[in-house]
Protein backbone atom coordinates (compact mmCIF):
# COMPACT_ATOMS: atom_id res chain seq x y z
CA UNK A 1 0.00 0.00 0.00
CA UNK A 2 2.81 2.43 0.90
CA UNK A 3 4.61 1.73 -2.38
CA UNK A 4 1.47 2.51 -4.38
CA UNK A 5 0.94 5.80 -2.57
CA UNK A 6 4.57 6.83 -3.00
CA UNK A 7 4.62 5.86 -6.68
CA UNK A 8 1.38 7.69 -7.43
CA UNK A 9 2.36 10.86 -5.54
CA UNK A 10 4.06 12.47 -8.55
CA UNK A 11 1.21 11.92 -11.05
CA UNK A 12 -1.32 12.97 -8.41
CA UNK A 13 0.62 16.17 -7.71
CA UNK A 14 0.81 16.94 -11.42
CA UNK A 15 -2.92 16.30 -11.80
CA UNK A 16 -3.78 18.61 -8.91
CA UNK A 17 -1.53 21.32 -10.35
CA UNK A 18 -3.03 20.90 -13.83
CA UNK A 19 -6.59 21.18 -12.51
CA UNK A 20 -5.61 24.20 -10.40
CA UNK A 21 -3.96 25.95 -13.36
CA UNK A 22 -6.83 25.31 -15.78
CA UNK A 23 -9.40 26.43 -13.23
CA UNK A 24 -7.48 29.54 -12.27
CA UNK A 25 -6.77 30.68 -15.82
CA UNK A 26 -9.87 29.72 -17.79
CA UNK A 27 -12.83 29.17 -15.46
CA UNK A 28 -12.63 31.40 -12.36
CA UNK A 29 -9.97 33.33 -10.50
CA UNK A 30 -9.30 31.42 -7.29
CA UNK A 31 -8.74 33.40 -4.09
CA UNK A 32 -5.39 33.17 -2.34
CA UNK A 33 -6.89 31.20 0.55
CA UNK A 34 -7.55 28.32 -1.87
CA UNK A 35 -4.74 28.69 -4.36
CA UNK A 36 -1.76 28.76 -1.96
CA UNK A 37 -2.63 25.52 -0.08
CA UNK A 38 -3.51 23.78 -3.35
CA UNK A 39 -0.21 24.81 -4.87
CA UNK A 40 1.74 23.72 -1.78
CA UNK A 41 0.05 20.30 -1.65
CA UNK A 42 0.73 19.67 -5.33
CA UNK A 43 4.40 20.69 -5.02
CA UNK A 44 4.88 18.52 -1.92
CA UNK A 45 3.32 15.51 -3.67
CA UNK A 46 5.53 16.05 -6.71
CA UNK A 47 8.65 16.26 -4.53
CA UNK A 48 7.69 13.05 -2.70
CA UNK A 49 7.17 11.29 -6.03
CA UNK A 50 10.47 12.54 -7.46
CA UNK A 51 12.33 11.50 -4.30
CA UNK A 52 10.79 8.02 -4.35
CA UNK A 53 11.61 7.61 -8.04
CA UNK A 54 15.22 8.59 -7.36
CA UNK A 55 15.37 6.14 -4.46
CA UNK A 56 14.07 3.33 -6.68
CA UNK A 57 16.49 4.33 -9.44
CA UNK A 58 19.38 3.99 -7.01
CA UNK A 59 18.15 0.54 -5.98
CA UNK A 60 17.64 -0.51 -9.65
CA UNK A 61 13.89 -0.95 -9.13
CA UNK A 62 10.92 0.23 -11.15
CA UNK A 63 8.83 2.66 -9.02
CA UNK A 64 5.66 1.64 -10.85
CA UNK A 65 6.09 -2.13 -10.36
CA UNK A 66 3.26 -2.97 -7.97
CA UNK A 67 4.02 -6.68 -7.55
Amino acid sequence: MKKKLLALANPLGLLIYLIYTITNRFIIELPDSISIPTFLVSVILMLIGITYSGYCFGKHKNPYDFK
